[in-house]
């Protein structure tokens, strides 16, 4: 008992060394950093599609989705964050810093900076909710429409403009989609059919819902489609986002599959990779820009990179979290781009273009050449990140204590090299 005190003071004293080191450098990574404190933590986060500019402010507004994971101890929500974003600057070339190699931007090293623009984050909608949101996301479509996923295994369906900004103390969904059994993380609207979206869930299923056609007397949805496919936890799901019929899952089975919805068989998938891993698979991302490029993130604390056509063997591993890969996103405008988080606390950034670039045996040290950057802010587990549509670049990531942190790594680290290769090439 009193070894497991000590190796917890260790840990403690460890994460709390390497966070002032972090804070210590982070002027130098970051073009733009917030750090905020939520009442209660969130599992989730994802930014809504749009912003708001006003023509003779500095700053644009974002919206942000959120909810709340409060053990119990009060209600939860549903709930919609502005975040004040100060706008880019344009770059002069009378702004080059010679020891940085960069040109500023965002007042970052920039003789015009912004005139104290503060990030501001402000809560703007409370909804009801049972008990805490595994995961919740916007319906590309219409992004009023928000699917939650509930620890009881329902999802519930949101319209956001019939609530009040502020709760009723009543939760009131516009939609329940019952069937699964058991809670799960796996949820995603398809960019393809509006109303459509996937689940995936500890029952060892995946569901298909179709939300047009609910009945106007009834808010409770069943399933159009249930898949038992595979033969463990279910941790994620995905719509390929150019073939319509495509959906990728994966499990605790160490399985990736890939669903053809138009074959009628809900008892076997299309296509499998079966040793890709060797433990638990968490989460996979389709390349938005490449059509056989895919990612999936693992608990023996890899990535692996597949090419649709062959899953026999991945494409490449990348290797630099210490502990199990929990998210993956693609950069929405950079497709050799992938970032990834971890229960090690980090939110890693890839560079595909960069696998087999040679490297000094200092380079080496850090990592692979392929490893782009490593945000090191959050002292707990990583439960979610996003990639903002609006600002390429800027990041939100929520982790598993009450911080959720809005940041820009500064351009002299991420800015584009001239011989970046395109991610095609990877694909041969």
């Amino acid at each position: 008992m009193e070894e497991a005190q000590e190796d917890e003071q260790l840990q403690e004293k460890i994460i709390n060394e390497e966070y002032k080191t972090w804070k210590k450098n982070a002027p130098f990574l970051y073009d733009l950093m917030l750090s905020t404190a939520l009442e209660w933590p969130t599992l989730t986060t994802q930014w809504l599609p749009d912003v708001q500019s006003i023509p003779d402010k500095n700053f644009s507004t974002h919206r942000l989705l959120i909810g709340t994971h409060t053990s119990g101890e009060a209600q939860n929500y549903l709930q919609i964050a502005h975040v004040q974003l100060p706008k880019p600057i344009p770059l002069d070339a009378a702004d080059y810093d010679e020891e940085r190699q960069d040109l500023g931007g965002y007042g970052g090293g920039t003789t015009k900076k912004p005139s104290n623009v503060d990030v501001k984050f402000n809560i703007i909608q409370k909804i009801d909710h049972p008990r805490e949101i595994n995961k919740a996301r916007y319906q590309p479509q219409n992004p009023n429409i928000i699917a939650t996923m509930c620890t009881d295994g329902r999802i519930m369906i949101f319209d956001r403009t019939k609530h009040p900004s502020v709760p009723t103390g009543h939760v009131n969904p516009q939609i329940e989609l019952h069937g699964h059994e058991k809670e799960g993380f796996g949820l995603d609207w398809s960019p393809h059919h509006p109303g459509h979206l996937a689940t995936g869930s500890e029952d060892e299923t995946v569901r298909l819902w179709d939300i047009t056609k609910i009945s106007s007397n009834n808010k409770i949805l069943k399933a159009s489609r249930t898949y038992t496919h595979h033969s463990a936890i279910v941790n994620d799901v995905q719509h390929h986002p150019m073939h319509a019929s495509l959906i990728g899952t994966v499990s605790d089975d160490l399985t990736l599959q890939i669903l053809d919805t138009r074959n009628p068989t809900t008892t076997a998938s299309a296509t499998k990779a079966v040793n890709g891993h060797s433990d638990a698979i968490n989460a996979l991302s389709f390349n938005p820009a490449s059509e056989y490029v895919l990612a999936t993130g693992s608990a023996d604390a890899t990535i692996g990179i597949w090419d649709l056509r062959n899953l026999k063997s991945k494409l490449h591993v990348l290797q630099g979290h210490q502990q199990a890969v929990t998210s993956l996103s693609w950069h929405p405008f950079e497709e050799a781009v992938l970032g990834s988080s971890s229960n090690d606390r980090r939110v890693i950034f890839w560079d595909l273009s960069r696998v087999g670039e040679e490297q000094s045996p200092d380079d080496a040290e850090d990592g692979p050449p392929e490893l782009l950057f490593m945000h090191g802010g959050h002292t707990n587990h990583i439960a979610d990140f996003s990639w903002n549509l609006n600002d390429p670049w800027v990041l939100c990531s929520a982790a598993e204590d009450n911080l959720i942190q809005v940041w820009k790594v500064a351009n002299a680290i991420v800015g584009k090299d001239a011989d970046d290769v395109p991610i095609e090439e990877l694909e041969q």
